[in-house]
Order: C-alpha cells, then sequence, then structure tokens
C-alpha cells in the first residue's frame, strides 16, 4: 500500500473499504476505552473519528473493539493439526499473530521440515512469523533427524528477511554458559541481523541468569515462580506468561503482574493441545483467565497484543491507531472477553466462534504425509533389563509441569529381569531412535498412574524420537510397530489389542484430517488412556520426558540424562 492512498481516506476526503460505527475501542496506549468509528483502508486502519462513508459499514451496536490478539510463543506442531486448520482453529478465538518457532518439525525434517512450515502458512489470512529454530538438535544429548547450523541460518535470513524475525528459543542455557562455538554463533549472526534471541532459561537465577542475558537473550517463557519472573523482569527480559496444556503457569506468575510493570509480560501457548484451544480457547483463554485474577482488562488485553509486538518490533500491530494493521477482535463483554466477530486484514474472517471463509495461501498444494519412520532391530525381548541392583533411578513426573524429579525406587526383579511396577505407579518407558533406527534405551518413571497396555507416540521434544510407556513388554511392543504402520502418530494398546489411535502422517507430528477430526479421534484417545487406569491427562507429560534441557532426569535414545550436568546417568544405583 502507498502512503499517498491512504492518506485521503485519513482525511475523509475519500470513502474507507470498512467503517466501523458505535465501537467501543481499547486504546492500549492510553489504558483508556475510547468511542469513536474506525475507517479501514485495505489492510490498515487510515483513521478513528467521526468518518461516515465507506464501501461496507458495520455498526458494532456499542461492542468493544480490541487489537488481535499474538501468541509470543508457539510451536504450532503440538496442535497436532496442519498450519492451516491450526488457522481455523485460533482466529475464531482472536489470535491474528504468531511468533512460531518450528523447531519440532526442523528436528525431524531439518529445512525441508522448515520449508513447509513456512510455504504452508505463506499468505494464510493469519499473520506468521518465524523464530528460526536455534535447538536443531536442542542438545548432544539426544539423536535429532538433522541438524541445522549457522550456515543454514545465513542463507535463511536472507531467503525470507521479512518472516524470521528472532532466533528461536535458546534452550541449551548450559552450552551458553559453557560458551558453545556453534550455538554463540548462531546467536551472533541473529543479533548482528538486529532479530530478537528468544529464551529458555527455567529455574535460571542469579549469576547464571546475568550470563545468559549477556548473551542477548531477552525473553523467557519458562517462569514457574513469581519471584523467578520478577528477577528476569529486573534483569530486563520480556517474560512470556505459558498456558500451555502440560505446562500452566499462569497461575503461579499473575500476582506478580502491576500496572507499574505489565508492559514487559505478554502471553504465549507454547505447546497447546488441539482439545484444550476447542475447549478453553487460545490467548484470549490467558486474558479471560488473567482478568478473572484481578488484571486489570486494559492490562491483559495490552499483554494480549502491543506488549508483544514492541518486544518483535512488529511497528504496525497491537494497537488500533492510525496505518496500524486492520487485525481486530470485537467483543460483547471486555471482561469475560466474549468475541463476536475477528477482523484480518479489514476482513471478517470470522463470526461467532466460526470461520466465514477457508484458510487459503500462496502454495495451494500442501503435503499430507512428510518423512517416514526408521526404527531399530525391535522386539519385545528388546524392551528387557537385566536386573544389575535391585535399586533404580526413576523419573518422577509432575501434573502440570515439564520438571521432573530424580528419584530412586526398589526395583521390582521378576526372573532375573526389572520389569514395571503397577502397584506402585513404576512404568517401564523406551526411546527408539526413529529417523536413522540408529538404537534405543529403556528407562522407569512415576506418575502416570496408569495400571495396565501401553502408550507410544512419535511426539518427543525435541528430537521426536519414538517413545512407549506402558506396563507389558508385549503391549509396549505391539503399540511401536502400530505407530511404525501408520508413519507416525499415538497409539494406545490394551491386552494386545488397540484400542485408540491418532494417525500424525505429517513428520510424526501433525495429522492432516481436519481440526474437528483431530480433536474427536484425541478425546479417544485421550479416553482411551483412562480405561488403562490413570486419572490424569498423562499425554503431554509423555511428551515431554525426552526434553533434556528441563530439569531433572529425563530419557532419550541415549539414555538417562542429568539435565543441569548434561551427563548421562546410570539406570541402577548400586
Amino acid at each position: 500500500m502507498k502512503i499517498r492512498d491512504i492518506v485521503p481516506v485519513a482525511l475523509g476526503e475519500k470513502p474507507a473499504d470498512l467503517l466501523l460505527t458505535n465501537a467501543r475501542i481499547v486504546n492500549v496506549f492510553t489504558g483508556e476505552i475510547e468511542e469513536g468509528n474506525i475507517a479501514l483502508f485495505r489492510k490498515r486502519i487510515a483513521g478513528i473519528g467521526d468518518y461516515t462513508e465507506a464501501s461496507r459499514v458495520i455498526d458494532l451496536q456499542g461492542h468493544y473493539v480490541a487489537p488481535g490478539f499474538i501468541d509470543a510463543h508457539i510451536h504450532i506442531e503440538s496442535s497436532m493439526v496442519s498450519p492451516r486448520e491450526f488457522a481455523r482453529a485460533v482466529l475464531p478465538r482472536g489470535t491474528t499473530t504468531v511468533i512460531a518457532d518450528p523447531h519440532e518439525i526442523t528436528n525431524v525434517l531439518g529445512l525441508a521440515g522448515l520449508d513447509y512450515m513456512i510455504q504452508s502458512t505463506e499468505g494464510i489470512p493469519l499473520n506468521v512469523y518465524i523464530a528460526l529454530p536455534s535447538a536443531v538438535p536442542a542438545t548432544e544429548m539426544e539423536t535429532s533427524g538433522a541438524r541445522l547450523g549457522p550456515e543454514d541460518m545465513v542463507s535463511y535470513v536472507d531467503k525470507y528477511p521479512r518472516r524470521i524475525i528472532a532466533l528461536g528459543e535458546v534452550m541449551n542455557f548450559p552450552g551458553v554458559l559453557s560458551r558453545d562455538r556453534e550455538l554463540i554463533t548462531k546467536i551472533e549472526i541473529l543479533r548482528h541481523e538486529y532479530k530478537k534471541i528468544d529464551g529458555h532459561a527455567p529455574g535460571l537465577r542469579g549469576k547464571e541468569l546475568n550470563a545468559y542475558i549477556s548473551a542477548f537473550i531477552r525473553s523467557d517463557h519458562e517462569s514457574t515462580a513469581e519471584d523467578e519472573a520478577l528477577e528476569k523482569v529486573s534483569r530486563g527480559m520480556q517474560v512470556l506468561i505459558r498456558e500451555g496444556t502440560a505446562a500452566k503457569n499462569l497461575s503461579a506468575l499473575i500476582g506478580g503482574v502491576t500496572l507499574r510493570n505489565h508492559s514487559f509480560f505478554s502471553f504465549c501457548t507454547d505447546d497447546r493441545e488441539p482439545t484444550d484451544i476447542v475447549r478453553e480457547g487460545h490467548i484470549d483463554y490467558l486474558v479471560r483467565k488473567s482478568i478473572a485474577s484481578g488484571v486489570d482488562p486494559v492490562a491483559a488485553i495490552r499483554m494480549a497484543t502491543i506488549n508483544t509486538a514492541r518486544h518483535y518490533n512488529l511497528r504496525s500491530m497491537g494497537a488500533i491507531a492510525p496505518g496500524y494493521k486492520a487485525d481486530l477482535v470485537i467483543l460483547d463483554d471486555l471482561e469475560k472477553v466474549r468475541i463476536t466477530q475477528v477482523i484480518k486484514d479489514s476482513k471478517v474472517v470470522a463470526q461467532k466462534g466460526e470461520m466465514t471463509d477457508p484458510v487459503n495461501g500462496v502454495f495451494t498444494q500442501t503435503q499430507d504425509t512428510l518423512g517416514r519412520i526408521v526404527l531399530p532391530p525391535f522386539s519385545p525381548a528388546s524392551l528387557r533389563v537385566k536386573a544389575e541392583s535391585s535399586t533404580l533411578r526413576v523419573i518422577g513426573m509432575r501434573e502440570g509441569d515439564l520438571f521432573t524429579d530424580s528419584l530412586v525406587r526398589p526395583a521390582k526383579i521378576e526372573n532375573g529381569y526389572v520389569s514395571a511396577d503397577p502397584e506402585n505407579d513404576v512404568a517401564k518407558v523406551a526411546v527408539l531412535e526413529r529417523h536413522t533406527g540408529s538404537g534405543m534405551s529403556v528407562g522407569f518413571a512415576t506418575g502416570f498412574g496408569i495400571l495396565r497396555g501401553a502408550i507410544a507416540t512419535t511426539i518427543g521434544h525435541d528430537s521426536h524420537n519414538l517413545c512407549v510407556m506402558g506396563m507389558k513388554d508385549e503391549d509396549m511392543y505391539r503399540a511401536v510397530m502400530r505407530v511404525k504402520d501408520l508413519n507416525g502418530g499415538i497409539v494406545c494398546v490394551d491386552e494386545g489389542k488397540i484400542i485408540a489411535e491418532l494417525p500424525l502422517p505429517i513428520g510424526g507430528l501433525m495429522s492432516s484430517g481436519p481440526l474437528p477430526q483431530v480433536v474427536h479421534e484425541l478425546e479417544d484417545l485421550k479416553n482411551a488412556i483412562r480405561t488403562l487406569g490413570s486419572k490424569k491427562d498423562i499425554l503431554m507429560l509423555l511428551h515431554f520426558i525426552q526434553l533434556p534441557v528441563i530439569p531433572e532426569l529425563k530419557l532419550t535414545d541415549r539414555g538417562l540424562v542429568q539435565v543441569m550436568s548434561q551427563e548421562f546417568v546410570d539406570l541402577f544405583v548400586y
């Protein structure tokens, strides 16, 4: 759009394309509710005031208008649907912009996965900005399907200078502190291009936090305690309050948000399953929950809009003002955040929770299958663990938290081999390297609560090797082989029978089906898991048991990892 075209509309000399009348405008600059009309021209806001002429007029009848919501950090892959289906899910919820870090599919498929995410979101009615993955692989403690090096960073920043706005979360914080040469080089490349450097610093405090921030890392979404978040804000970080599916941190952090410091807080979902998006919402859910927790409604909307836009230098987003993008959310109730319409680029794209048009993009053909599953030689005997001691290291899973505990428990030994122990909630877990079939490891975990059966999945942050958890080796084997047949997905088995499954043929991470179908299959899967005895929502916890950058004890295809020391430890305690 040329400036000379919008100025006459702003002056009232030419009619707007769309005029929103009788609006109550949430002004994120003044903190006030302003009454007036909003004139839209092409994809921009031309002006606010007593405009009367337009090609089309919508009378808002006193409804509130807020800027479109922005998710400050998300892995679209965790929605388990393709990027365009994800857009269909979140646009009716008021999300018009996301900062996506596609390191999940990039860890699986490398540059082919990164290209898929960029191309499938090009030109769709959702602003998808890319944080170029820094964590491919996340650490050297696991085997990923690819490596994204500094030379790849240079070429992609040059190729997509507008879409790529940040370096994705620097998960290997021990690597920053030890000055890992390749990791520091990635940071240097992006910062010299004036891109933001996203952080991932769970529990980092004091001088270690100072050192991490000194590497130009200016955001973090891993705070789990109020004092931790406030320390990070005090050292210049933008704290992204996360409310995902497994990691729910809003309640623990929101008390630290005040009118004096709220500009340094933003909202993100990180990893959120499609059932949660459909049932609860997306960023609108975080806004609503914050207001219910006592946050001023305008402050909460700022955290969902202008705060994030300013942090990422999105100069024309996050506010309702002349020259800003015409991405707007219409609300009939400000405190309940009840959305009636969503406008994207001056066009109504959603109304009363439903999309009004299909989500199309520049690339007309998007792939339904990407990648393939390659497993090491595998049989039920592969899962047998010979007893070398009567005591085990066991991973302690925490509900609603990605942190785990390193526990010591007595081993249940049968015929010289360690078995799962349902009476004491100790499940057997195996991770099979599924990119080249190089090997596997076996461990044990408590906190899942199942009494029988097995669950296998190709979602396993961040290298996404095939993980299977269960009580019987035969069921675990059956679940693994079915996942292989599906070319990726999640399978639940009981007494040798497949009782539920969700195919994920796009990199073993995403379905090629429509959102309602995926939600239905996921709900069936979770119901099946409950029949195995678990009273918790454990699926996302299982998906993070491999992640060797969140303390304390994790299991990768290479073995048990003590996260803070980045060392492998023995399964047995002697």
